[in-house]
């Protein structure tokens, strides 16, 4: 899809579609540019007003035909109140028609942004981008049948940003960039978590990075297992050995900062299957489970984010690969295992593994030079249990760093909420017969499972983002207040966040 933008009056820019916000507010309807559209296509839009076709309310759509030499069809999107209009809503806005355009087969789509919008341009114009690119995704690479949507496909052609003078224009530029980078980097995060596991192996996957890395200016390292057990990781080995498939741990970093600028740590869980192992989970939605390296996935569409931003900070990433079966060499329940920092872990639930991925990483992350470390992981079911796939359960034994990545999350409109990390969490994963067990029951299972990862945290500012119920979606109650998540499948949850905390963290230096 081409991305333009142009400067020029919306109702006299000639393209296939055009989008219109309307809000929930009765006297205050559209944004003041409407009008002279209203008046140049017979007072269509007054006259659906007045049938209450058009409402404004979230997510409700209007598609009429206007009599207009440059406009085919006009796209109108409820967004609710005006006061509560925002980025995330522009971006559900823009997602929308530009599913409503690909339907019409029409050939471009017309968004006015800038003076038109009651939002800053350049912001606008990214989340615009953003929503455009992220609403017409879809998954289809194993489909050979051809369904009527795919004589759509290539629709619409042109995204078109309207501004309405030349400082309109090069603000919405710089924003197009922004909305493409980031769009662009979420639709790798969902092809990566899509893929099913028997393509997507941890070997697989350590190509796929090591090919990003190539492209986007990043270091990577790929310790294989002989190494691995050189180093003692025996919460990643032990994960490893029911398959044939050999683990992996990617290191990669990018330097955009000086050696003074604020160096972050990223861990990324990576199992590209979990069957549970020898704890084997129920077969009714175990297909899920080849998503259970989206935190992996996360963190390496976030690196290609911020290495195509530029952003001026230095990233050490680690990202532990591995499948969870249960064959005949697996890890079982009553092992006892020891991990790369020295602490002896009691198996009680092989299901446990991401923690014990995770534990190797982590530790293994204290003898890298970074200011602070965030890992991501679909680490619980408890954290699903507790939020929903409203937000992302956040752990953290720094107020500084949770503080910073609160606000990264308003800021990118990807919601977290803190979880709390309590003694008797800790308590409660202290082991019988090893320093500590690798599950303590249904309980708090996801705080417990924090306090585990505490342990191997080190006195570093630490945070943990539990994505288990924001990375995949399977049902279409869970896009609803998103429409440009998918109603199913990955959701490349992280990569926006986890930039903005990167820009965040590189303007000011540290954490205080």
């Amino acid at each position: 899809m081409e991305i333009r933008t142009v400067v020029s009056q919306p109702a006299k820019f000639s393209v296939s579609a055009l989008l219109i916000l309307a809000y929930e507010d009765e006297n205050d309807r559209f944004d003041p540019w409407v009008k002279d559209l209203d008046k140049s296509i017979r007072s269509e839009l007054s006259r659906l007003e007045k049938l209450n076709s058009i409402r404004g309310k979230f997510k409700e759509q209007t598609l009429f035909h206007p009599d207009s030499d440059e406009i085919d069809h006009v796209i109108v999107v409820g967004v609710g109140k005006r006061n509560e209009f925002s980025l995330d809503k522009l971006r559900s806005a823009v997602a929308a028609a530009s599913q409503v355009a690909r339907k019409l087969s029409a050939s471009g789509l017309g968004v006015p942004l800038g003076k038109f919008l009651s939002l800053p341009s350049e912001a606008g114009a990214a989340a615009a981008v953003e929503g455009a690119i992220l609403g017409l995704y879809q998954f289809k690479k194993y489909k050979n049948a051809k369904s009527d949507e795919d004589n759509h496909q290539d629709f619409p052609r042109m995204l078109g940003l309207i501004g309405g003078d030349k400082q309109d224009a090069a603000r919405l530029e710089k924003g197009c960039d922004r909305g493409k980078i980031l769009g662009e980097s979420n639709i790798f995060v969902r092809d990566l978590v899509n893929e099913p596991s028997n393509v997507m192996t941890p070997t697989a996957f350590a190509h796929e990075a090591e090919a990003a890395a190539k492209k986007f200016g990043l270091e990577i390292k790929v310790i294989e297992k002989r190494e691995m057990e050189k180093l003692g990781m025996g919460g990643i080995l032990g994960v490893a050995r029911g398959s044939h498939q050999p683990p992996k741990l990617l290191l990669l970093k990018y330097k955009g900062g000086s050696g003074k600028s604020f160096s972050l740590g990223l861990v990324g869980k990576g199992v590209t299957f979990d069957s549970g192992g020898i704890s084997i989970k129920p077969s009714e939605n175990m297909h899920h489970m080849t998503g259970d390296m989206a935190g992996a996935a996360a963190c390496l569409g976030a690196m290609i984010a911020i290495a195509r931003l530029k952003i001026p900070i230095n990233l050490i990433t680690l990202l532990p690969l591995a499948e969870n079966l249960p064959g005949g060499n697996a890890y079982k329940p009553g092992d006892i295992v020891k991990i790369f920092n020295g602490k002896t872990v009691e198996i009680i639930n092989t299901d446990a593994e991401g923690r014990m991925l995770l534990a190797d990483a982590l530790s293994y992350m204290q003898t890298m030079p970074v200011d602070a470390v965030v890992d991501l992981a679909t680490l619980t079911g408890g954290i699903v249990v507790a939020l929903g796939a409203a937000a992302t359960g956040l752990f953290s034994t720094d107020e500084g760093l949770t503080s910073a990545l609160l606000k990264a999350g308003e800021a990118s409109e990807e919601m977290l909420w803190r979880m709390p990390l309590l003694p008797m969490y800790t308590k409660m994963v202290k082991g019988q017969f090893a320093d500590l067990k690798n599950s303590a029951g249904r309980f708090a299972a996801a705080c417990t499972a924090a306090a585990f990862l505490k342990e191997f945290a080190g006195e570093k500012p630490w945070a943990h983002l539990d994505i288990a119920a924001t990375a995949h979606l399977d049902s279409p109650l869970s896009s609803e207040e998103h429409l440009y998540l998918p109603k199913y499948g990955a959701t490349g949850a992280g990569v926006r966040i986890l930039t903005v905390l990167a820009e965040r963290l590189s303007e000011k230096g540290s954490l205080s």
